[in-house]
């Protein structure tokens, strides 16, 4: 069941991924490229599985695309991150002891479950007013149910600069307030004002090898979200690139109390995947 289920969410994501790129590539195609005309990004792909003693699978992909018309820059953004898992255990009775059937053989049972489960999606106006100097908003909606985290909105308002932009990469900053509401799977919602920092670093190291670094936070009274990326692309052609990539994020005061002493408020991600110019 976990191996169909994982090539239903693998199927469905490589179609998606097809898709986009074929209407990019298509020229002869006037819906695609109304749909995309003066947009440009990346999308990624990653998936893995495992069977035996144990399964687990997982599927992530992104996409980001923006468009530049006059004085305003439009970011879209989404992201998903998709994981099961099933493992044999033994049983223990209600002292904790392990239990054995008749013949001395353990007891054992199959435990299965999401172990990761987020998608989230966003859109950010720019609008410039100097060179290197903007005007933002971000207005985004993620679900990650697994972090107890059952639908979470920002709405916010700020101003950017980017410090240096050429050839060779770029470091841009952010710094803005605004609105969060957290809806939680357990326990109280957490709502209210929030003051947010972006920080995004990108290097080309060489025509075929390109190291980035992000960083956002948003920090109210009642709880402080940080998230870190690193990554590093290696381009295999002229639109596609070998991405591996590390993402921690901490969500203070939020944790999924059915966990146990699994129960964390931050998680880490670490993933290879397949990058497409579109």
């Amino acid at each position: 069941m976990k191996s169909i289920t994982f090539l239903k969410h693998a199927s469905a994501a490589v179609m998606v991924t097809a898709l986009t790129v074929g209407n990019v590539n298509a020229q002869d195609s006037d819906l695609g490229s109304s749909l995309l005309q003066g947009w440009s990004g990346t999308a990624s792909l990653g998936a893995s599985t495992a069977t035996g003693n144990s399964e687990a699978s997982n599927i992530n992909a992104s996409i980001r695309l923006g468009k530049t018309s006059g004085l305003w820059e439009h970011l879209v953004f989404g992201t998903m991150f998709k994981g099961s898992s099933a493992i044999l255990v033994q049983s223990r009775d209600e002292a904790g002891e392990l239990e054995f059937d008749d013949s001395g053989f353990p007891v054992r049972e199959i435990i299965k479950g999401d172990n990761s489960d987020r998608i989230a999606v966003g859109y950010q106006p720019r609008y410039y007013w100097r060179p290197k100097t903007y005007f933002f908003g971000i207005l985004d909606y993620e679900q990650d149910k697994p972090a107890n985290v059952k639908l979470g909105s920002r709405q916010i308002v700020g101003v950017g600069h980017k410090f240096f932009s050429n050839e060779f990469g770029f470091l841009s900053g952010e710094v803005g307030f605004g609105n969060k509401n957290t809806e939680v799977v357990y326990g109280d919602d957490v709502n209210g004002g929030i003051g947010y920092l972006g920080l995004n670093y990108l290097n080309r190291i060489n025509e075929n090898v390109t190291f980035n670094a992000d960083l956002r936070s948003d920090f109210g009274s009642d709880n402080t979200f940080t998230e870190i990326g690193l990554g590093v692309a290696f381009k295999l052609s002229q639109k596609m690139a070998l991405k591996v990539a590390h993402f921690t994020r901490g969500n203070s005061d939020i944790t999924n109390p059915t966990l146990g002493s699994l129960s964390s408020s931050s998680d880490s991600v670490t993933n290879i995947n397949l990058v497409i110019d579109i």
